[in-house]
């Protein structure tokens, strides 16, 4: 069933923080998205589906959100859709317009000033519209879509700066960087995140609404519980879906050079990026969530 994501946060937010992460899986296509609500069908619980301004450049805007939507409704458990690192206002304000109830301005390049006013100035478009938004103070290393963001540039959130933003702007979710890194650097060897665990449960103690960790791909399980104890309630996952579905193309591609119908092609896929969203679902611990579906 589809959901505003409000409804997985429940009291405020208060009943989720602490306790357990929802993932907010990054999805491209089609078989992405089956994979990830086969998934959270499978183990029973909600799910958040994120899409980018790179896969919306890919895909078309409204094609990607209906691919998302039709399923998300057909869904046996909650499903909320979220609108991902997105720069283009109007762009923004045009799926929440189609319907995404979540979605995240990314002014975090700019500084606190900028980012606040331009945050502020989707937050009240949103209100009119009854969505959620998501804003980011602090800049995470590594590559999402076609942005780059070097060491020397990533900048770890402050949390005076965390609370500054939040009653500025009134966003409802709050990414930081707190020390992890976009993209698949990571995975592959060329760098180690170090997150800052007390620097989240401190931006937290502050601004006392959802956090959301991005770049979370790769990261240690146990560092990713400890997170969620300190206030992290949304944690992003791209790259490991992104693996998952290449690699069981090439083999599935290997195993039948055949095989010309893309349905069954795409069958192992699907299943690989399915078994990828299922352990993530069981890390971050939330099996026992109760969410309404009005």
């Amino acid at each position: 069933m589809l959901v505003h994501i409000k409804q997985l946060f429940p009291n405020s937010g208060r009943d989720v923080v602490g306790k357990f992460a929802y993932p907010a899986f990054n999805t491209q296509n089609l078989e992405t998205t089956m994979g990830i609500i086969q998934a959270a069908e499978e183990l029973g619980v909600p799910v958040i589906i994120d899409v980018s301004e790179g896969a919306i450049k890919y895909a078309g805007l409204t094609t990607i959100f209906e691919i998302m939507a039709t399923l998300a409704i057909k869904a046996k458990v909650p499903v909320a859709l979220h609108m991902d690192h997105g720069k283009d206002v109007e762009q923004i304000k045009t799926g929440i317009e189609l319907g995404f109830s979540s979605v995240m301005i990314d002014h975090s390049g700019d500084d606190v000033e900028k980012n606040i006013k331009a945050t502020k100035e989707l937050v009240d478009f949103a209100r009119t519209e009854g969505a959620w938004v998501q804003g980011e103070i602090g800049r995470i290393r590594g590559s999402e879509d076609w942005i780059n963001v070097s060491d020397a540039e990533a900048l770890l959130t402050n949390p005076d700066d965390a609370l500054k933003f939040v009653q500025a702007t009134g966003v409802d979710t709050l990414a930081c960087a707190f020390g992890t890194i976009h993209g698949i650097i990571k995975i592959r060897g060329g760098a180690t995140p170090v997150v800052d665990l007390p620097r989240i449960k401190a931006v937290y103690d502050k601004v006392k609404i959802p956090l959301v960790l991005h770049g979370a791909s790769g990261v240690d399980e146990n560092i990713i519980h400890e997170a969620i104890l300190a206030g992290v309630a949304i944690i992003n996952i791209d790259t490991e879906l992104r693996i998952a579905f290449t690699e069981a193309l090439r083999k599935s591609l290997a195993d039948q050079p055949e095989e010309v119908d893309p349905r069954y092609v795409f069958k192992p896929v699907i299943e690989a990026v399915k078994q990828t969203a299922m352990k993530k679902l069981r890390q971050f611990n939330t099996k026992n969530v109760v969410v309404s579906s009005q």
